[in-house]
């Protein structure tokens, strides 16, 4: 189990939603929380409520500005001596057609949604291994990355952000830094509110449904920060939110099985292929779980 006392995470999105709950979890467990986001209210509102638990920071951050990103990291180098958990959370929401998207509303989804996680990585994670210490990586995704909600443009960038994370995890194994990437359902978050696409876009809400609608249904947001630091503690890979996915997850798995040809494998190809592809982060997860149900 992972001690969270006396270390620092630094969770980009962190002043308001989904963010924000993972702060006030890591911050309770006892870490320094540093905050990024793009408002400067917001950013100090939220720094002020961590900071009546724990000591808290925000700084403001663009996910896609590369250069500010290593600024930084640079700060959080001196001023605490690097970073031990690193949350790559923040993101917007776009739920319009691939059919209605324009080219510069893809790039836009995808420069914050995706490459704004993996700028986060490549930032932080060589500081992390070079420190020697024990670390954590948390990537936010979404059910829609593994279910093809609505939005086919942000569902893509989520599936990316998964499959980041997975390939991740197995060139991590053998190290001390540990992955987890999170996979909300519907949240109550502002995410709808965020920063404009650029052009115009319809305004749209998962399934077509109200907003009071999502709100009344909708998880709370400190909800899903408990269920990171439990996996950041137990160092649990999938952070699944809602157990009403079950049923939903294991018909997309039932499609995919049902879609392999039902012939008898070549075997030269299949000891190639599980040379390549056979993945043990998946051993991993189901055995833990198989110790924590015994």
């Amino acid at each position: 189990m992972y001690d969270l006392r006396g270390k620092t995470a630094f969770v980009t999105g962190g002043d308001s939603g989904i963010g924000f709950g993972i702060a006030q979890a890591l911050g309770e467990a006892g870490a320094t929380v540093v905050i990024c986001g793009l408002v400067e209210e917001t950013l100090r509102e939220a720094e002020e409520r961590l900071a009546r638990t724990g000591e808290a920071r925000a700084v403001t951050l663009d996910v896609r500005d590369r250069g500010a990103f290593a600024d930084v990291a640079d700060l959080l180098d001196r001023d605490f001596g690097g970073v031990d958990v690193l949350v790559n959370n923040a993101g917007v929401g776009f739920l319009s057609s691939a059919a209605e998207a324009t080219f510069e509303q893809w790039d836009w989804v995808l420069d914050i949604n995706l490459t704004g996680v993996y700028n986060g990585v490549r930032t932080f994670l060589p500081r992390m291994l070079a420190s020697g210490r024990p670390g954590h990586i948390v990537s936010t995704a979404s059910i829609g990355g593994l279910l093809g909600a609505p939005g086919a443009v942000y569902s893509a960038a989520k599936a990316g952000v998964i499959g980041l994370m997975e390939s991740l995890a197995v060139e991590l194994r053998d190290t001390d830094v540990k992955v987890s990437v999170v996979v909300p359902g519907i949240t109550r978050t502002n995410i709808h509110h965020g920063p404009p696409p650029p052009g115009s876009a319809p305004a749209r809400t998962p399934g077509g449904a109200t907003e009071d609608a999502l709100h009344a249904a909708a998880m709370d947001p400190r909800e899903v920060g408990d269920r990171v630091l439990r996996a950041i503690l137990d160092n649990r890979f999938y952070v699944v939110t809602h157990p009403e996915h079950r049923e939903l997850l294991s018909r997309r798995f039932e499609a995919i099985l049902c879609s392999v040809p039902d012939e008898e494998p070549d075997p030269r190809r299949a000891t190639v292929e599980r040379s390549i592809l056979a993945n043990p982060v998946y051993d991993d997860v189901v055995a833990l779980a198989h110790r924590a149900r015994s």
